[in-house]
């Protein structure tokens, strides 16, 4: 059921307790719904947006301009997923190189992963030559706090508390006894057996950090909470033309034909050992933009005049693909990028606010462009097309950030305590009953966005509960 604060709920015997609504926490909860096991989600925002509640996401940013904090994440119920673009692919077999669990781990949740988010498991990918791969992605339409209100509000084993705002944790001996809440200008220690933060990539950490600087003894200082920061660079990295025939004619009956959605091109992991690079994906739009023709032909007028002419002649055959080419790139974990206390602003309940320290890494403009300039050649030996990189790339200066909305890191899984902060399972180190769930733990980032993974990994974390309950 669904209240307004936790004095309409008896919270004196919940097995679990998960922080947060987004797709990690409404997917646990349903799991562990479908083996008869209660759970109560906590929840900070409203049922829906509310401008006042979503200043209390406020953060400082310290280095390199990102997305404001309070604009690309979301505190209310469904989290985050209210305003998602829908982009679903699962990672690749390479992305889990440096994590402590494989991608079999996950591809067992595949199925109802899909089905959660309302789409086809099915996301072909067919070879270009050795450096890349034509790509498809599955879009979910899905705002998980609109489709599963319903299911919620009238299930008796999942309580919903909105308007609620978990401070920190408390316990001893290893082991979490409570949940700090506030609701309703009341104080609240909820009990529970088993404790799951679900609160995001910058929020997981924040929690974390402000429960260990309130019992230094409860959360093993060796963790590290917060670093490992990282995101999706996106950017804009040139333009080009490609000829969507001389695609089909190289790929023949293998060409996934996208429609009107974006054609997607990938790195192999066979690129990022030859040219030592991390990998990514770009796209340009399947509809031509029309308004950049005169733009993109005088910039090939430059570098390629024949090819330029031959454009001009031809601009509005339809066959030719002019746009704007966007890529999304993996980044480096870095230690130096983690999120942290701010040591004088707090929020309306005296909680110090996030303080994020990043800043680009000169590595992703070096990416960018030998990924370009690999397509390039390939577009070139095919005569598929031309691409023209942005100078400030193509120099190796800097990239304009298009937006910083993929928040991953910082609660990273791994096997040591000095390097990790929770496990396999999800669980902190050093700590009996406290689990995490979010993009927060992945150990590297991959290309794809992270929804699908994160989902799968609830999945896995809610039978790896199930099967301690039961």
């Amino acid at each position: 059921m669904i209240f307004n604060s936790l004095e309409q709920i008896n919270i004196s015997n919940i097995p679990v307790v998960i922080v947060g609504s987004g797709p990690a926490a409404i997917t646990l909860a349903l799991e562990l719904e479908k083996n008869n096991i209660d759970s109560l989600i906590i929840e900070a925002g409203e049922e829906k947006y509310n401008y006042d509640s979503q200043q209390n996401y406020k953060g400082e940013i310290v280095g390199d301009t990102i997305s404001d904090l309070t604009h690309n994440r979301l505190r209310q119920f469904g989290g985050t997923s209210g305003h998602w673009g829908g982009w679903s692919r699962p990672l690749e077999d390479y992305h889990f190189e440096k994590w402590n669990i494989k991608k079999e781990d996950l591809d067992k949740y595949s199925d109802n992963t899909c089905n959660i988010l309302g789409i086809k498991n099915k996301f072909d990918k067919t070879n270009l030559n050795d450096y890349f791969d034509q790509i498809e992605f599955q879009y979910s339409t899905v705002r998980f706090g609109k489709k599963y209100k319903n299911h919620i509000f009238k299930s008796d084993k999942i309580s919903l508390a909105l308007k609620t705002q978990v401070s920190h944790f408390e316990g001893n001996n290893n082991t979490t006894q409570f949940a700090v809440c506030y609701s309703n200008g009341k104080k609240y220690m909820v009990p529970s057996k088993n404790f799951i933060l679900a609160c995001g990539g910058v929020e997981n950490s924040r929690i974390l950090l402000w429960t260990r600087e309130k019992n230094s003894q409860f959360i093993d200082p060796r963790l590290p909470i917060g670093k490992y920061w990282m995101c999706h660079p996106w950017m804009l990295g040139g333009n080009g033309v490609i000829k969507k025939s001389k695609f089909k004619n190289i790929l023949k009956d293998k060409f996934i034909d996208s429609g009107a959605k974006p054609i997607h091109i990938a790195t192999t992991k066979k690129i990022r050992t030859a040219k030592n690079i991390l990998g990514g994906t770009f796209y340009m739009n399947a509809i031509e933009d029309t308004k950049i023709h005169k733009e993109i032909i005088k910039d090939l007028l430059c570098i390629a005049p024949e090819l330029g002419k031959k454009v001009a002649r031809k601009v509005f055959n339809k066959d030719l693909k002019c746009g704007n080419i966007f890529l999304q790139l993996e980044e480096e974990p870095r230690i130096d990028n983690q999120i942290t206390l701010h040591s004088k602003l707090k929020d309306n309940l005296n909680i110090p606010i996030t303080k994020l320290f990043y800043k680009q890494s000169t590595s992703t403009v070096r990416n960018a462009k030998k990924i370009l300039e690999e397509f390039a050649n390939f577009c070139r030996e095919t005569g598929s097309g031309r691409i023209a990189i942005l100078d400030e790339i193509y120099q190796l200066k800097y990239y304009d950030s298009l937006g910083v909305n993929h928040h991953m890191g910082g609660t990273r899984m791994g096997d040591s305590p000095k390097t990790s902060v929770v496990d396999k399972n999800l669980k902190i180190h050093n700590n009996k009953n406290l689990y995490v769930a979010g993009s927060s733990n992945f150990t590297s980032g991959g290309f794809a966005n992270p929804t699908y993974t994160i989902i799968q990994l609830s999945l896995r974390l809610s039978a790896e509960i199930t099967n301690k309950l039961v």
